[in-house]
């Protein structure tokens, strides 16, 4: 275990850090570390991709920001979120109190990418928890372990990380029963999302409520917008095609509903790491297979 300890004028960060050598190809997950973070209200955020899988909560204080879909979300006490750094979507932030919160950063391998995938198949959380005091605890349990003396015991690290996804996955479950106007629109993307005109606002006509009412529909039971939902089909029929044909890159761009060949490659490379045809060359080379 290493201590770090970062502060400035517009925040402040104590790091735990987990010493242990990485094997990516390992059969396991791993904690490269924990903090408890206090940002001001002039704290701006720099995004760059990331090899790390970052989760959160937050403890006091409050933000304003505008996700992906122009929503507006408030992330208050008891805010969770599991994010991809290598994503390099920012959102728009409209205001911010000292916002207080913990978060572990999981190094990124191939077994931690396919339990999320499993643990949260509709999308990575991002909503207020219903029971934020038992993640708290996980937070707490992965703080606890990397503060012991001597070196982290770095399976006991992993085993606390993966109890912490699991309280998570359970807390944000997607429900046996759907409302109605929910289960049309995703009925509607599935038939629709290989059009790149496919729009918020035309799933929302076809579900008969409005856009705003959809996309709050798709953070409370579903824990993700609109946009991203219909990204990630498109790019798991891509991931598809890739492997299953011999289409170029724009024919395959076309034929899932990107728009252009260049965002369809800016996009998979994003969430996977690699280009299209370098993943077509080896499907199991996404980030941090190493």
């Amino acid at each position: 275990m290493k201590k770090r300890r970062s502060k400035a004028a517009d925040y402040q960060e104590d790091y735990l850090l987990n010493t242990a050598v990485f094997e990516p190809e390992r059969q396991g997950i791993s904690v490269h570390s924990f903090c408890h973070s206090l940002l001001l209200p002039n704290f701006n955020s720099v995004r760059k991709p990331m090899p790390y899988i970052l989760a959160y909560l937050v403890l006091s204080g409050e933000e304003n920001y505008l996700n992906e879909d122009g929503d507006r979300i408030v992330r208050k006490p008891g805010f969770f979120s599991i994010v991809d750094l290598n994503q390099v979507h920012t959102p728009r932030f409209r205001r911010k109190l000292r916002l207080e919160r913990y978060f572990v950063l999981f190094r990124v391998n191939r077994f931690l990418r396919g339990l999320l995938d499993t643990l949260f198949p509709t999308g990575l959380p991002h909503d207020l928890a219903p029971h934020p005091e038992r993640l708290k605890r996980g937070f707490e349990d992965i703080r606890r372990v990397l503060r012991k003396k001597g070196e982290a015991d770095d399976a006991l690290l992993g085993a606390m990380g993966f109890r912490l996804l699991c309280e998570a996955a359970g807390q944000f479950a997607r429900p046996d029963r759907l409302p109605a106007p929910l289960e049309s629109a995703l009925r509607h993307i599935d038939n629709e999302f290989v059009r790149a005109q496919l729009t918020r606002r035309e799933t929302a006509a076809a579900a008969g409520v409005s856009p705003a009412a959809l996309g709050k529909m798709f953070r409370t039971y579903l824990h993700t917008t609109v946009n991203h939902y219909v990204t990630d089909l498109r790019l798991e029929q891509a991931k598809r095609l890739l492997t299953q044909t011999r289409f170029s890159a724009a024919e395959i761009a076309a034929r899932c509903g990107f728009s252009q060949p260049a965002y369809f490659t800016r996009v998979f490379r994003e969430r996977t790491g690699v280009r299209p045809l370098a993943y077509r060359r080896n499907p199991d080379c996404e980030t941090g297979c190493g």
